[in-house]
C-alpha cells in the first residue's frame, strides 16, 4: 500500500520535492541539496513518516540515473520514471500559458502519480548483469563517438598541411600504427629528415612488414613536395596533430578495456548464448541486445511491446482525410540504435 506520493523535480544543485498523502491532499514541500548526505537525511525523514507495511511512491522525470541509483537502496520506495513529454502535457492542462517552475513541476509530478499510479509501471532495477552491460555498452559507444569526432578533426587538419600522411600511416587513423606515426613525424618536413633505415625499422616494429609497401612509402617521402614551408603553420598544426594522435591512442586503449569488461560480463550471463547465436549480432551487438532484454521474460508482453519501447514501430496520426506516419521520437535512443544497426548487419546473413 502506498501512503505517500512524492514528486521530485531535480536540478544540478538541489531538488524540489512535493508530498501528497494517501487521499491526495498536500502534505508538504521542501527543497533539498543533491549531495548524498542531504538526500540520505531526507530519505530517512520520509521513512519515519511511513506507517508500518506501507511504501512511498516517488515520481521523477527522466533521465535521472544518479537519483535512481540512490533511491534503489531503500526497499520502501517505489520509483516511477516519467518521460519529460508526459509531464509537459500534464502541466499544460493546468497552465495554458505554459508557465513553469521547479516547485510547480514537483507538485504536478506528485499529482500525476497519485492519479495514475494504478496504470503506471514502477521502475525495477531488473537483471543486475544486464544492467551492468547496459551501462558498459552505452559508455563504450560514447568513447567510439568521441574517437570518431577526434578522427574527423585530425583528418581535416592533415588535409590542410600534411596530405601525404594519408598514404603513410595506413587505412585507419586511430590504429596504433597511425597514432605512433603521427606522434613521431607530425609533418612532412619531420619525416623527410629521418633516414630510410629508421623509417623502415618503424614500420617493421609496428607490424607493417610488406617490402613493396615500405618501398612505395619511402619513395613517396623522398619525392613529396610540401604544401607549405611556413613555420607559423607547420609548428602549431604539428603540435595539434600530436595532441589528437595521443587522444586517439588513449581512447582506443580505453575502448579495448571496455571490450574486455563487456566480454567477461556477457560470459557470466546464463542467456548469453541466445543473443550470441543471432545472425550478424557479433560481440558488441549481442551484448547490447542482451542488455536490452535481460532475463526477465515478463518485461515485455509481446513483440509489439518491444517494438514500441525501442522506437522501431512507427506512429500513425490520423484525423478525417489527413493521415501521417512518422518514426517514434520518444524512445531510448541507444536501444533504437541497437536494433537499427543489428538489422543492417543481418542483411548479408539472409538467404
Amino acid at each position: 500500500m502506498i501512503s505517500l506520493f512524492i514528486g521530485i523535480d531535480r536540478s544540478d544543485k538541489c531538488i524540489d520535492v512535493h508530498l501528497l498523502d494517501q487521499q491526495g491532499n498536500d502534505h508538504s514541500h521542501a527543497q533539498i541539496l543533491t549531495d548524498p548526505h542531504s538526500l540520505t537525511a531526507w530519505a530517512n525523514e520520509i521513512l519515519d513518516l511511513l506507517p508500518a507495511g506501507t511504501s512511498a511512491a516517488l515520481c521523477i522525470e527522466q533521465p535521472c540515473i544518479n537519483l535512481t541509483g540512490f533511491f534503489r537502496r531503500f526497499p520502501s520506495f517505489k520509483l516511477y520514471l516519467i518521460n519529460p513529454m508526459i509531464l509537459k502535457r500534464y502541466r499544460e492542462t493546468f497552465n495554458i500559458s505554459k508557465a513553469k517552475d521547479d516547485k510547480k513541476d514537483a507538485h504536478h509530478l506528485a499529482k500525476l502519480l497519485f492519479e495514475k499510479h494504478n496504470v503506471l509501471k514502477p521502475w525495477h532495477a531488473g537483471d543486475p548483469t544486464a544492467a551492468k552491460l547496459a551501462v558498459l555498452t552505452e559508455k563504450r559507444r560514447q568513447l567510439v563517438v568521441q574517437r570518431g569526432s577526434i578522427s574527423n578533426k585530425l583528418i581535416q587538419l592533415l588535409k590542410d598541411y600534411y596530405p601525404q600522411a594519408f598514404e603513410l600511416y595506413g587505412k585507419t587513423i586511430y590504429a596504433p600504427l597511425a597514432c605512433a606515426f603521427l606522434k613521431k613525424w607530425p609533418s612532412l618536413q619531420a619525416i623527410q629528415k629521418a633516414t630510410p633505415a629508421s623509417i623502415e625499422r618503424f614500420y617493421i616494429q609496428h607490424s607493417s612488414r610488406r617490402p613493396y609497401l615500405i618501398e612505395r612509402r619511402l619513395k613517396l617521402i623522398d619525392q613529396a613536395i610540401s604544401i607549405t614551408d611556413d613555420p607559423s603553420i607547420i609548428e602549431p598544426y604539428s603540435a595539434l596533430t600530436v595532441a589528437f594522435a595521443e587522444q586517439l591512442s588513449t581512447i582506443s586503449k580505453n575502448i579495448q578495456a571496455f571490450d574486455k569488461m563487456i566480454s567477461a560480463t556477457v560470459d557470466s550471463h546464463p542467456d548469453a548464448y541466445i543473443f550470441q547465436s543471432l545472425p550478424g549480432a557479433g560481440d558488441q551487438l549481442s551484448a547490447r541486445l542482451l542488455a536490452f532484454f535481460g532475463n526477465d521474460r515478463s518485461k515485455y508482453r509481446n513483440v509489439n511491446a518491444v517494438l514500441d519501447h525501442s522506437g522501431i514501430s512507427p506512429v500513425t496520426k490520423q484525423s478525417g482525410q489527413h493521415r501521417v506516419v512518422h518514426r517514434r521520437y520518444s524512445c531510448p535512443k541507444f536501444a533504437h540504435q541497437t536494433f537499427v544497426e543489428w538489422a543492417g548487419q543481418t542483411i548479408n546473413k539472409s538467404t
